[in-house]
């Protein structure tokens, strides 16, 4: 879900917000697959390299999605606008 927010001076309004909805959607997305992934551990469905993996990828992916999460709320409260 990657989308660089290196510049969102140059996006519209309405994408900003778009943008906005879209990691909104990522972060659930990702709670859901942590989730499933304790899930199957805990079944033990998968071995504990494979949840340690996981959970390694999931930080990465979280860290990735807040920080773009909090460049477009800052986005949207320096244009003030009204967010989602």
């Amino acid at each position: 879900m990657a989308t660089s927010t290196d510049d969102l001076s140059t996006l519209s309004d309405a994408d900003v917000l778009s943008l906005q909805i879209q990691s909104r959607n990522w972060r659930r997305d990702l709670r859901h697959t942590l989730a499933e992934l304790v899930d199957r551990r805990m079944a033990k469905q998968i071995s504990y390299e494979e949840y340690t993996a996981g959970r390694q990828a999931a930080k990465e992916q979280r860290e990735e999605c807040e920080e773009r999460v909090a460049a477009l709320n800052a986005e949207v409260r320096r244009r003030d606008l009204q967010g989602v």
